[in-house]
């Protein structure tokens, strides 16, 4: 148990939470800013983010005895499928029906980095960049489920995710209202929820990597 702690402590400060809001609080100091106002400053800072992940999931897989392959194992079939887009559209529908319209989000995302870019290949280059941060997110979630998973039990590799990834979504305070980051953490621990016990009952961490994606461009 004090193995899983120390691992899951040092996932919240160093994969996830930890390391983006450092990054952010830095580029806030420079720029006085919480929020990109140009494609250049995001870009900057997606892919600080993106490379201290990155090197952040290697050396806990590599703490582990785990390797990338780890992340992504298990197979994608018809039951899978099925079972991932019956997630991805019941949370499709919590969200048209909270914002009582519907747009797919990667267009909206474009829009945005279309108001801040200088040109639309910055547009372009600034969507790819946050799909590949999107990428890692969740491969950085699936290696706290394993983590877990290796050195707890299956409901601890459920819960974990749901709270240190879903619930501490509420850290996103810093750059939204109170009352906009509580719904979005009580969203998203009903999403990490879904996803994680999806992957449980599949056995397939390819689950998570679908539904997630694919719910980020819908």
């Amino acid at each position: 148990m004090k193995k899983l702690l120390t691992f899951a402590l040092m996932w919240f400060v160093f994969v996830v939470w930890g390391l983006e809001l450092g990054v952010v609080w830095v580029f806030k100091s420079i720029t006085g800013s919480w929020i990109s106002q140009s494609s250049l400053v995001y870009l900057s800072k997606v892919w600080t983010i993106n490379c201290l992940r990155l090197l952040a999931v290697i050396a806990l897989l590599r703490w582990l005895g785990l390797s990338f392959r780890d992340l992504t194992e298990g197979s994608f079939g018809t039951r899978e499928l099925r079972l991932s887009l019956l997630v991805v559209f019941a949370v499709l529908l919590v969200e048209v029906i909270y914002l009582e319209s519907y747009s797919p989000q990667i267009l909206r995302e474009f829009h945005y980095h279309l108001r801040i870019s200088q040109s639309t290949w910055l547009a372009l280059a600034s969507l790819a960049s946050e799909y590949v941060y999107y990428t890692l997110e969740i491969l950085a979630v699936n290696l706290l489920y394993v983590g877990a998973l290796r050195l707890g039990n299956q409901r601890l590799a459920v819960l974990l995710p749901t709270v240190l990834w879903g619930s501490a979504h509420a850290l996103n305070i810093v750059v939204m209202p109170a009352i906009e980051a509580l719904l979005l953490a009580v969203y998203m621990t009903v999403f990490a929820f879904l996803i994680y016990t999806t992957t449980q009952k599949t056995g397939s961490l390819k689950v998570p990597i679908f539904i997630w994606l694919v719910s980020m461009a819908l």
